[in-house]
């Protein structure tokens, strides 16, 4: 089988979390011997050239450009690749393709929390996943909890809806040497003891909840609160706060970063924090694992399913919950040192061979269906 991946728009020094999830996805499907070919449609430049992978070389898009590519060029290019079956990982499934089709959904918080996102965005993803459902022939949702919701709240999907949770790439966290991160984290200005927080500077990632309990316990900490990740829809009132005039001195956003830096910043700090309103996966969670560091996050989403034991989970709702959750880690080293333990042995339900595996008998499935 000629198996077609779309990945348009992936950027390869500072992934987003969608973004890395294709980058180790690809890595471990071409590990298997499956016997079938891939045709990665791609602007990314990652994966081996092999016998059996051929690179349809994409631009870099802007917006009006991904438009045409996502609902009319690729018709094209699966037509002119003689392409078998097409995996689509950006949720989007153009209408009139010539052969079965794969979507992931990360997640449908857009139809949960609508108010998390603009207007001109929510419709035009509520428009275009609603019709992706109805063309593709399977769907791949990256937990369970992701799956209940589209098939929730997305009726069309319903039947096609298969659940296979995303890995983490050991390698680059575990292997980490402390003096490579000792000397990155001088680079950074980054001094311990610090907590971290990784992901979107955004509505639902409730980034306000963090500073307001970073608050709470700033006076006995006597460390820093250190954030990173882009810029996106909300980020303004937290933005003032963390870089207005008025911005404390030891709380530092560091913006998007490298995976080098991100490995750097896990390793040091005293816990990764996560307080997100809701997620459909939580990717951030494993690499902090992965990184020996200890994990607080909200129960928001599929976060319990992905932390499981191995982490403190809090309740949004208590305003003492978090500050209180930040010192036991900070406090309790024997504490901290047991979820460190549980993170490790965590991450064995997270491997990305068995996401690929599962993700090749899904593919596998999908063509044989038509």
């Amino acid at each position: 089988m000629r198996i077609g991946i779309y990945a348009p728009n992936v950027d390869e020094n500072e992934p987003s979390g969608v973004e890395r999830y294709i980058i180790e996805l690809v890595h471990a499907l071409i590990r298997i011997e499956s016997g079938h070919e891939f045709v990665l449609i791609t602007d990314a430049k990652v994966w081996p050239e092999q016998s059996r992978v051929k690179r349809v070389p994409l631009k870099t898009m802007g917006k009006a450009s991904r438009l045409y590519h996502d609902h009319i060029k690729i018709r094209d290019i699966v037509k002119e690749e003689e392409i078998d079956l097409l995996h689509t990982p950006k949720s989007t499934v153009a209408s009139g393709l010539s052969c079965p089709s794969v979507m992931t959904i990360h997640d449908v918080i857009f139809l949960r929390y609508q108010k998390a996102y603009s207007s001109l965005w929510k419709w035009y993803w509520t428009r275009t996943v609603a019709r992706s459902v109805e063309r593709a022939t399977r769907i791949l949702c990256v937990s369970e909890q992701t799956a209940k919701d589209v098939e929730e709240l997305l009726p069309a999907s319903r039947g096609k809806v298969r659940s296979i949770r995303s890995g983490v790439n050991l390698e680059s966290f575990s292997s980490f040497s402390k003096e490579r991160g000792d000397q990155i984290r001088k680079e950074l200005g980054v001094e311990p003891p610090y907590f971290f927080f990784v992901g979107n500077i955004t509505v639902r990632k409730n980034i306000p909840h963090l500073l307001d309990a970073y608050e709470k316990i700033r006076e006995e900490f006597g460390g820093h609160l250190i954030l990173a990740g882009g810029i996106s829809y909300g980020a303004e009132d937290v933005l003032k706060r963390v870089r207005g005039e008025n911005a404390p001195k030891d709380i530092r956003f560091l913006g998007r970063i490298s995976d080098e830096q991100l490995s750097a910043l896990y390793q040091g700090a005293i816990s990764l924090v996560y307080p997100s309103q809701y997620e459909g996966f939580g990717l951030q969670v494993l690499e902090a694992m992965a990184s020996g560091c200890p994990v607080i996050a909200s129960r928001g989403g599929a976060l319990p399913e992905v932390v499981g034991d191995a982490g403190l989970l809090i309740d949004l709702a208590s305003p003492e919950e978090l500050p209180e959750a930040m010192l036991r880690v900070y406090r309790d080293e024997s504490f901290r040192a047991d979820l460190i333990r549980k993170g490790h042995e965590r991450l064995g339900a997270f491997r990305w061979e068995d996401t690929a595996r599962k993700t090749m008998d899904l593919y596998e499935e999908a063509a044989g269906s038509q």
